[in-house]
């Protein structure tokens, strides 16, 4: 058994306990607000039912049915918040409606609602954690129901209270119970639309997907980015541009992305990339440089600085040029994957190098990126980078930039 059952079985076990302990101080005292106290503790049990038969029936797949059938618990989360909203009127009847009658053992009614409210207040708190663990929303749903439980039976205490010292306040904290009461129902009503509508996820969860996607450099643009709920589950779909332009990297790509929305974002059931090879305008082209920043260095990780080019590809003019200190120089391990990686962090597009990388960190990296590697016996690089250009087919614009 699960811990969403387990912890619906546990609620109706509570509010069993709770029917009894109303009932039996119905019996012992008279009091007609007790006994609605009790027949409002059975509704939460046939809630508490509800919820189980939504979680149980949410597990289960068809055909019929191939997003699953998650969202039985946001019909579950529904039904609960009417449940609340009839809390609400149920309270104001039991406050207004009719005239009070004489109460007897009113100290063992004290204690018997004490220990009601200490019950529901320890199974809410507990079963709104299970909730939020398990992403239930009609646990969720309940715990917040078993909140006005409590308000209602502060209400009796408040009644009872005010019956032994001669002084009837217990309409004016009616008013107040029913006020949180609407807010609670409300928020819940509102969430489960929300879900059935197939309303975008929240703010914070997008900005994360997004923040996890555009960390990889090979990702270039989020065209677009829809994602819902059904139940506790999240389904993400993502249109990307890729700076990659081989297919089968390209799947690679996308189903690395998927794992990694996965670990950081909790209960997504299924997400669907669809990527693109990225159209270009411009493209980056890097060299690494020896000591005097003119030439070409011989080593890739040990080369002090690089040079970066940005190209307009329609007439070849250059936009932007850097000149990077290599921050990864005094490394002692690892030093030319993470130089790679840096690169790749500045858009790289095409590496000028006088050694090959296959079979190397630099190789590797490159090659998953999409990154071509341009072999030349140039020394300057400036020189270097204009037959670059040329072997690139980008237009070499007017005095030989």
């Amino acid at each position: 058994m699960e811990t969403a059952e387990k912890t619906a079985v546990l609620s109706i076990l509570t509010n069993l306990l709770l029917v009894a302990i109303n009932t039996g101080l119905a019996v012992a005292t008279g009091s007609l607000a007790i006994k609605a106290n009790a027949v409002h503790s059975l509704s939460d049990i046939v809630s508490s039912v509800i919820i189980l038969l939504g979680i149980k029936i949410s597990q289960r797949s068809s055909p019929a049915f191939p997003y699953g059938l998650y969202k039985l618990e946001n019909l579950v989360a529904l039904s609960s918040s009417l449940l609340i909203f009839y809390a609400g009127y149920e309270i104001c009847r039991e406050v207004f409606g009719g005239a009070q009658p004489q109460l007897t053992a009113i100290p063992l009614a004290v204690l018997g609602i004490i220990l009601s409210i200490l019950i529901n207040w320890a199974f809410s708190r507990y079963e709104l954690k299970k909730g939020e663990e398990t992403g239930s929303p009609s646990l969720i749903a309940d715990a917040r129901h078993n909140w006005t439980d409590m308000l209602s039976s502060l209400v009796i205490l408040c009644a009872l209270a005010g019956d032994a010292i001669g002084f009837a306040i217990d309409r004016y904290a009616a008013l107040i119970v029913v006020a949180f009461i609407a807010r609670s129902a409300f928020a819940i009503f509102l969430d489960s639309v929300r879900v059935l509508l197939d309303a975008s996820l929240d703010y914070p969860t997008l900005n994360r997907i997004r923040e996890v996607v555009l960390a990889d450099p090979r990702v270039s643009a989020i065209n677009e980015i829809w994602a819902r709920n059904a139940g506790r589950y999240k389904f993400v779909e993502l249109d990307l541009s890729f700076n990659i332009r081989d297919l089968g990297k390209g799947h690679a790509l996308s189903q690395e992305l998927a794992g990694q929305i996965k670990k950081e974002i909790a209960n997504i059931d299924r997400i669907l990339i669809h990527y693109q090879p990225h159209t270009r305008d411009y493209m980056t082209i890097g060299t690494p440089l020896g000591g005097d920043r003119l030439s070409i260095s011989e080593h890739f990780g040990e080369a002090p600085c690089f040079k970066l080019i940005t190209v307009y590809l329609r007439d070849g003019t250059i936009t932007e040029e850097h000149l990077l200190q290599n921050p990864f120089l005094q490394e002692e391990k690892g030093k030319g994957i993470k130089v790679a990686q840096w690169l790749l962090q500045n858009r790289l597009d095409v590496l000028v190098a006088k050694r090959p990388q296959e079979g190397k960190g630099p190789g590797y990296v490159f090659g998953s990126a999409g990154v071509e590697v341009l072999l030349t016996e140039e020394t300057e690089a400036d020189k270097a980078l204009v037959l670059a250009k040329k072997e690139l087919h980008i237009p070499i614009p007017e005095g030989g930039e």
